[in-house]
């Protein structure tokens, strides 16, 4: 199902002010549902990010389940990306309902959807994080994108959005 990038914003908001709690590996999985958390309303940023775009975290994608079991997270994002060959493109600038995401490094990685773009550079992006739940008490939140600025960062579009 194709789905308007004014929707997806609309989507993506609504988590916000939920008082999602940031647990890794958590949420995602019913995209039918009108919170991306779980039954202990516990989500990561890729069940976030997944859920926001209807999608569940799980899929039997052959990228994906070769990759890694079929789990839609923050590597296998990059990695569809970069091949297209799977639910994403790469693409070179920001572009409002757009993922901006990088795989794991020696830490972790991070996913974000970007909600806001002027002169081709990323205003805001919303996204679930344990440091806005430290902050605001609510995981998912729209903030400036300084936690994306880092060298492996990468812009992916779904290609089930239009617009």
């Amino acid at each position: 199902m194709l789905q308007k990038v004014a929707d997806l914003m609309e989507r993506a908001r609504q988590a916000i002010g939920q008082g999602i709690i940031y647990k890794l590996g958590s949420g995602g999985m019913k995209p039918e549902q009108a919170s991306p958390a779980n039954q202990d309303n516990e989500c990561d940023c890729s069940g976030f990010a997944v859920w926001a775009l209807g999608m569940s975290r799980m899929t039997n994608h052959p990228l994906y389940l070769k990759f890694n079991q079929g789990w839609i997270n923050t590597d296998s994002i990059c990695l569809d990306a970069k091949q297209s060959t799977g639910f994403f493109t790469e693409i070179s600038q920001p572009r409002v309902g757009c993922l901006v995401v990088f795989p794991k490094n020696s830490d972790y990685g991070h996913v974000g959807i970007v909600s806001d773009v002027a002169n081709n550079e990323t205003i805001k992006v919303i996204h679930c994080s344990s440091s806005n739940y430290k902050k605001f008490d609510d995981a998912i939140q729209e903030t400036s994108p300084e936690v994306f600025d880092v060298p492996d960062r990468i812009f992916a579009w779904f290609d089930g959005i239009i617009g």
